[in-house]
């Protein structure tokens, strides 16, 4: 690749991952509830109306008066949900229906059990007398009222929902197409991770990166199906990389530390000289160093390796093009009034400032440092390349995470 310029754009670098990461998958499967949270990658139109024929709203009576004064009617059916007349009604004849039953042709109107002179349960009656008037079309569902056969009930893009899939059972839809979701391994690097449970020793930390990334891509909607650690041994990162590349069920690889320019960056060195990768510098505060390439035919992401870093460049390069894979629309940045102490920045560099936004629409900066704030943020600020502090008052752009 072509040597990149020592400073790249936010807006540059995710415009990259988005093309490294290209299109995501798409499917066709069963409209049930291992849908939920997927997005439709086609619109969905009703196989059948809905309701699929005229029907009871209540408990009650299916009735057709000889004038809108009868009272009194010939029982002359009993329809349950599920059954279909046998014959329609004639003018002073009744059926009793159930909610949900298919009305005979003739109904009028419906009139509920309550307002009738008959049991609610036990054998229909051969008459049966109502204690008003019979309401022409009351208490009837008509065909197609809520949904026509061929009519789009959601749009590409929509989630799937509980709520959707009973629309599309009810309108006799049995497959929809979505998008997959993105099959992401994670490799947090550093000869100083220590596994969970065990004592980092005199110069060793806890290692965080792996399970956080995880965590961040399952939130994307991605399938995380790898999670590993690899040391700062190059032949082992060139081993687990290999594997990844040939694991068929790993769409995506994002990596954590190992990108700067020190003596011990082993994603750089692994992945730099193989003229698929470039590693670059972005204009941005935390997570500068960034990298990006194949290893074979796998797209990398290669994330910073201090946590902080390594959080707000996934959400704000690597979760957009997640989205755009699995068919969400782009998040949109909320504005909100900056409430707090003047806080001095670094123009030249975009800014993301871990921040927490308020129930009444302001939003102030932790009380913390490091990951104490990041644990307790709900949104990050922009803080723009030519500002250099925030001031009680500013009105600044956010980004929920």
């Amino acid at each position: 690749m072509t040597a990149a310029p020592r400073h790249r754009s936010v807006a540059d670098h995710r415009a990259a991952v988005a093309r490294l990461l290209g299109e995501g998958a798409v499917a066709r499967m069963a409209l049930d509830r291992h849908a939920v949270g997927l997005r439709l990658a086609a619109d969905l139109a009703a196989d059948d109306d809905l309701p699929r024929f005229d029907n009871s709203a209540m408990d009650g009576y299916a009735a057709h008066p000889r004038s809108g004064e009868d009272r009194t009617f010939v029982v002359v059916g009993d329809i349950p949900a599920g059954a279909a007349p046998t014959s329609g009604l004639s003018p002073g004849e009744a059926a009793r229906v159930m909610t949900g039953a298919r009305v005979p042709d003739g109904t009028v109107g419906v009139v509920p059990v309550e307002q009738s002179d008959a049991s609610p349960t036990g054998p229909a009656p051969e008459r049966v007398t109502f204690a008003g008037p019979v309401a022409t079309g009351r208490h009837i569902r008509h065909r197609g009222e809520d949904v026509t056969a061929g009519a789009v009930i959601a749009r590409a893009g929509d989630e799937v929902t509980p709520a959707l899939i009973a629309l599309g059972r009810s309108c006799g839809c049995t497959h929809i197409e979505v998008h997959v979701p993105t099959r992401v391994a994670v490799v947090a690097t550093g000869a100083e991770l220590s596994p969970p449970g065990t004592d980092p020793g005199p110069g060793g930390i806890h290692e965080s990166n792996s399970e956080m990334v995880g965590a961040l891509a399952a939130a994307a909607g991605c399938t995380v199906v790898r999670v590993e650690t690899c040391s700062d041994e190059t032949g082992a990162m060139r081993t687990l990389l290999g594997a990844l590349d040939a694991d068929p069920e790993v769409d995506v690889v994002i990596t954590t530390g190992g990108v700067s320019a020190g003596a011990y960056e082993v994603v750089r060195q692994v992945c730099e000289p193989l003229g698929t990768f470039e590693f670059v510098h972005l204009a941005m505060q935390p997570g500068g160093p960034q990298g990006l390439g194949r290893y074979g035919s796998t797209p990398v992401v290669c994330l910073p390796g201090t946590p902080v870093g390594a959080f707000v460049a996934f959400r704000v390069l690597i979760r957009p093009a997640l989205d755009a894979r699995h068919g969400a629309p782009p998040a949109r940045p909320g504005r909100a009034a900056y409430d707090g102490p003047t806080r001095h920045t670094r123009a030249g560099l975009v800014q993301f400032v871990t921040s927490v936004l308020g129930e009444d629409g302001v939003v102030r900066a932790p009380d913390a440092r490091h990951l104490t704030a990041l644990a307790a943020a709900t949104c990050l600020i922009e803080v723009p390349e030519g500002v250099d502090q925030l001031i009680a008052g500013d009105e600044v752009t956010i980004h929920h995470v």
